[in-house]
């Protein structure tokens, strides 16, 4: 009994040490005395969560036990990035040089085979058709060079899908046979013209994705995917609106095509989001508010709270609707009821004395502002600051002579929250009824309104 005892644990222990040694072991020529960093390639933003020192030999390891599986890079100051697959092994790479394009000899890692099997295919042909399409594109299809072009680009499509093909068969159930799906093009005839190709994309355009693999959100492919799609419902010298309304139809494809995962649908629709609130494209943060389809979701979240409370202000925070009220005190000592402010317009601007882009494009505010005549404009400063000596040096610094209330609980403002502030400045330009008639962080999208 005690030989089997002392058995057990031994296997234990020795299993515990495996555990504890998986690493991610890189070779770069050239980098001797250099940090590398390893980042997290997963969809939405990127991070840097290690970093190591470059051995005289080129030579450097990263401890991985404890990551999440899925996609990385190794970054290098040079500006080379090395995408790697990590699975809960051991990898081990080296590369022919230091410079962006270099070749990568995968040296342990079956997943990392498989996935630079397709990845150097799939690169070098992509380049190649960069440079063939617009010929086949433009040339007279009469010259027999045409020909020649055009056969050599189906090739080139030809060779990234039977590679593709090929390895997702022979390894189905690999992370990198799901990445190379992912990432995989969907190949058009050539002899279509620009715009019949461009159909055919939006209508083809994830035909390989499988949105029901939350895998799929361990990896930059995803949001490189949506971003890909959204492109190509943009075409040069559309203006704002132009692009906002092209683009609801993508973003309702997106949203319907993820909602078969919830985890999914929560990226996406937050993804789509930020980024489009980032932008500025208010219309289409309502488009997406009015129609998400957050409620018939059974889970519960962090995540979906947030979107919830985020769809929920977006809709009640739209031009048109009426701008909630509030009363505060000025740092003057004086009340100020929003709704007692008789002005053609009101502008709410959310600053705070730390913001360079506030220091930089308030002061331009201040031509349209008459603190003696406000019947047209009056203009309300709510800062989000927490300390009252650097909200009165602001003011004393720039001469605002607009009214300006600082509640001094930063982002917790309650006059912040309630216009769901979350970054400076933010501008809300009102009616004379006090209806919403413009949110933007955008200065000259504003003064574009004040012109007119």
């Amino acid at each position: 009994m005690r030989n089997i005892g002392f058995t057990i644990s031994l296997l234990f222990m020795t299993m515990g040490l495996f555990a504890q040694n998986i690493t991610l072991r890189g070779t770069i020529p050239g980098l001797a005395g250099d940090d590398v960093y390893l980042v997290q390639s997963f969809a939405g933003p990127q991070k840097v969560v290690d970093t190591a020192r470059v051995n005289p030999m080129g030579t450097f390891t990263f401890t991985m036990q404890g990551r999440p599986v899925g996609m990385y890079q190794v970054l290098t100051n040079t500006g080379m990035a090395v995408r790697l697959l990590y699975n809960d092994r051991p990898v081990d790479f080296k590369t022919s040089s230091f410079q962006q394009g270099a070749k990568v000899n995968i040296i342990s890692s079956a997943e990392n085979k498989i996935f630079y099997q397709y990845q150097n295919v799939e690169e070098s042909s992509s380049d190649k058709l960069k440079l063939l399409k617009p010929v086949v594109e433009f040339y007279p299809p009469s010259d027999p060079f045409y020909q020649t072009v055009k056969s050599k680009a189906e090739h080139l499509q030809n060779e990234i899908q039977q590679t593709a093909t090929r390895l997702v068969t022979k390894y189905p159930r690999t992370m990198a046979a799901k990445f190379i799906q992912l990432d995989r093009p969907v190949a058009v005839p050539l002899n279509l013209t620009t715009d019949e190709q461009t159909r055919l994309l939006k209508k083809e355009y994830f035909k390989y994705v499988n949105f029901k693999d939350t895998l799929i959100l361990r990896s930059d492919l995803f949001t490189k995917k949506i971003v890909g799609y959204l492109a190509l419902y943009q075409q040069p010298g559309m203006t704002k609106q132009d692009v906002e309304e092209a683009f609801m139809p993508a973003v309702d494809t997106l949203l319907a095509k993820s909602i078969v995962n919830e985890k999914v649908y929560l990226f996406t629709l937050k993804y789509l989001m930020g980024g489009f609130d980032e932008f500025g494209f208010q219309k289409l943060l309502l488009h997406i508010a009015k129609h998400s389809k957050l409620s018939s979701l059974p889970g519960h979240s962090a995540l979906k709270s947030a979107l919830q409370e985020k769809i929920y202000e977006t809709i009640h925070l739209a031009p048109g609707q009426p701008a909630p009220d509030f009363k505060a005190r000025t740092l003057n000592g004086q009340e100020l009821h929003l709704y007692d402010v008789q002005a053609k317009n009101t502008l709410l601007i959310f600053w705070a004395s730390w913001c360079p882009h506030c220091t930089a494009s308030l002061p331009g505010l201040e031509k349209y502002y008459n603190p003696r005549d406000t019947q047209k404009l009056q203009v309300v400063a709510v800062s989000i600051d927490t300390d009252k000596k650097a909200v009165e040096k602001a003011v004393k610094d720039e001469g605002y002579q607009w009214p300006v209330i600082a509640q001094l609980k930063g982002w917790d403002s309650p006059i912040a929250e309630t216009y769901n502030v979350s970054a400076t400045p933010t501008f809300f330009l009102l009616d004379q009824n006090k209806r919403i008639v413009l949110k933007t962080t955008d200065v000259k999208t504003l003064e574009s309104f004040l012109n007119h």
